[in-house]
């Protein structure tokens, strides 16, 4: 990066770190499909709503009229060869990520997530080439250029709180290409650009305030009221924020001192009044896009019978807002339509990625192993220490979550189980905790997570440097999360 004034920012996909991704995903889908056929398939019984019993997947179980349905907890029983007929041989492993398209029960949110990417894509690229971004920074740049480690604090708690309080996570991946220029203009990398978004984003929805996606879900499917540990929950949310800001400030203060050549920043701002004027104008029109969309989204979280059409209702307040805003800055329809397709072809990887994702669970799904994993894990945790107990239900969940990224899927699933047998000296709110606390971190590790894999593949970071740079902050949070839950056992919370 030169002292040019000019930023080059790309919303898109590296091939280095698109060919490391699909590497692992695809070692990952070989280790699901051999452990079909080495952990035994199994099932519980499952009581449905009119109270008939139905030996059913849990998978087929997660919408919200499922948090009716009940798991027996001493029904598990193994299936013989005849019964697990679903179990994929192994040529329908690579077939699998089409399968969970077509077939899967979570098709239908798999198909919602490759359309708001594309959409995503589409946009981002009108705002790019239309200027717009780069005026929107500049603005931004005007303002808070000597208060720029001040400003990451904010911008951390803003995103905390979206995640924790609505359960945003990747619909925030629309505030990347703002960070991203942001970050260039202060000389901070991208890396840094989009660990804005996933750090914080990811810390926020795990230490959930009123999050619907995780203690909403659970405290429902456990009979309990969201408000049971709320106290407890926003005293970990602001021990987290401090951490995540300062670790974030970490990695904006080591890259200005790798900085080999500094961006020029006052170049960049210094424009003349007409060109300011016209910066505030395009700043003013994205910033009501963004507004519109994000409101979108916040409305329809709050209300349940539109909580699963979120991204369905931001796309297509991205989709109308583009066009308005897009015809104005770029003049034509036409030049707005060939942005727009342009940046869709920018992000078709992401439909590779997120496809390979879904067919990992899909195999698992199909090989009735995760009922299995769980009966087992369960049998451990009974007649022994609460301490003991609770560290291996959080394990348990890291597992699980390495399988099945949905919050609310695994609320279905884990949450019913443990509070229809409560382990001795382990409350229901103890349990959800370490439901949250297992369900979340992970969701910024593990490589079987499409909002970390959509995010670095637009940042064009692999896999292998995002692991590097943050495992240290990841073990942290572990640390603090398993201490958090032994005081929480302790004050019988």
């Amino acid at each position: 990066m030169g002292k040019s004034t000019e930023m080059d920012v790309k919303v898109k996909f590296g091939l280095k770190s698109f060919i490391t991704v699909v590497a692992i995903l695809l070692a990952v889908l070989i280790f699901v499909g051999v452990l079909t056929f080495v952990i035994p398939a199994g099932r519980y019984t499952i009581y449905t709503t009119d109270e008939t019993k139905a030996e059913l997947p849990f998978y087929e179980y997660t919408t919200d009229e499922s948090l009716n349905k009940q798991i027996v907890i001493n029904s598990y029983r193994e299936l013989t060869d005849e019964e697990n007929t679903s179990r994929l041989p192994v040529w329908r492993w690579i077939l699998s990520p089409f399968e969970a398209l077509i077939f899967g029960s979570t098709s239908a949110n798999m198909l919602m997530i490759i359309a708001l990417l594309l959409v995503l894509g589409g946009t981002f690229k009108v705002l790019e080439e239309s200027g717009g971004l780069v005026s929107l920074v500049r603005v931004i740049m005007v303002k808070l250029h000597s208060k720029r480690f001040i400003a990451i604090w904010v911008i951390t708690a803003v995103i905390m709180i979206l995640s924790a309080v609505f359960g945003l996570q990747e619909q925030l991946l629309i505030l990347y290409p703002v960070f991203a220029m942001l970050c260039t203009a202060l000389n901070w990398s991208r890396f840094t650009a989009i660990s804005f978004v996933l750090i914080a984003s990811g810390v926020g929805f795990t230490t959930a305030i009123t999050n619907p996606l995780t203690i909403g879900t659970a405290s429902i499917a456990a009979g309990v009221s969201v408000t049971d540990g709320l106290w407890y929950r926003c005293i970990i949310f602001c021990v987290m924020y401090v951490i995540t800001s300062l670790f974030l400030v970490s990695l904006a203060k080591k890259d200005e001192k790798k900085a080999t050549e500094k961006f020029d920043v006052e170049a960049f701002v210094m424009v003349t009044e007409e060109e300011h004027k016209d910066d505030i104008r395009k700043a003013k029109m994205i910033v009501i896009l963004f507004s519109v969309a994000l409101f979108s989204v916040i409305i329809t979280t709050a209300i349940d019978s539109l909580r699963s059409l979120a991204m369905v209702f931001m796309a297509a307040a991205f989709i109308v807002g583009t066009v308005i805003v897009g015809k104005k800055l770029l003049g034509t329809y036409k030049s707005l339509g060939k942005c727009f397709i342009k940046g869709v072809k920018d992000v078709l990887p992401s439909i590779v990625i997120i496809m390979i994702a879904f067919g990992i669970t899909y195999i698992a799904q199909e090989g009735n192993i995760l009922h299995t994993i769980f009966y087992y894990f369960y049998n451990s945790v009974t007649n022994i220490s609460p301490y003991l107990a609770v560290v291996i239900l959080y394990v348990f969940v890291l597992i699980i979550e390495f399988f099945i990224p949905s919050a609310s899927a695994k609320a279905v699933l884990i949450i019913p189980m443990l509070t229809l047998a409560p382990i001795e000296g382990i409350s229901k709110t103890v349990i959800i905790l370490t439901y949250l606390f297992a369900d979340g971190y992970t969701n910024v590790l593990y490589p079987t997570c499409g909002t970390l894999l959509v995010g670095l593949g637009l940042a064009d970071v692999s896999f292998a440097q995002w692991f590097k740079k943050t495992i240290g902050f990841q073990l942290l949070l572990s640390v603090l999360s398993i201490a958090f839950l032994m005081l929480a056992v302790f004050i019988g919370l």
